[in-house]
């Protein structure tokens, strides 16, 4: 099965090509724009403030730092729709790079179907491409899940940490 590991870079290269160009080629959803200002925020004033009423934790904003970081953003007005959409890219790029964690369960083709099912996915190709939290709750969700089989499996206490 030497053929695999191909076929795995294949697949993430369409994941790739679903997800990351044109970024910022439509206007911002309403969503996206309220989390981009909250964003903005943190990173103009260094401070966020948690609305437990109105909004979702800080793991987008504080995530986001360092891709305005590594591309020059000191402020709100310099960001760019790819500046917050890079973020929930590459998150969904992780979660294809993920699904080899459940190998040792659901074996070597199996893998290789999630792979492409997820990176071919409208939906998460979609939501991959949408700064919103959905994308980090999704790969942090199935890693959660992965790393729980992995020490069921192994008896790891790694993998449980």
């Amino acid at each position: 099965m030497k053929w695999m590991p191909i076929a795995f870079l294949l697949i993430l290269a369409a994941g790739f090509s679903l997800r990351v160009p044109q970024l910022a080629e439509r206007p911002m959803h309403h969503d996206e724009a309220n989390q981009a200002y909250r964003f903005g925020i943190l990173l103009e004033k260094g401070t966020y403030e948690y609305d437990a009423d109105d909004h979702h934790g800080p793991t987008l904003y504080y995530l986001t730092l360092p891709i305005a970081w590594l591309t020059g953003v000191d402020s709100f007005a310099d960001s760019t729709e790819t500046t917050y959409r890079a973020l929930p890219a590459i998150f969904g790029m992780l979660l294809i790079l993920a699904i080899p964690l459940l190998r040792n369960g659901i074996g070597c083709m199996a893998v290789l179907a999630a792979a492409l099912l997820t990176a071919i996915s409208p939906g998460l190709a979609y939501y991959s491409r949408f700064y919103i939290q959905e994308m980090l709750l999704v790969f942090f969700t199935f890693t959660a899940i992965a790393s729980g089989w992995q020490s069921f499996k192994g008896g790891s206490r790694g993998w449980a940490i």
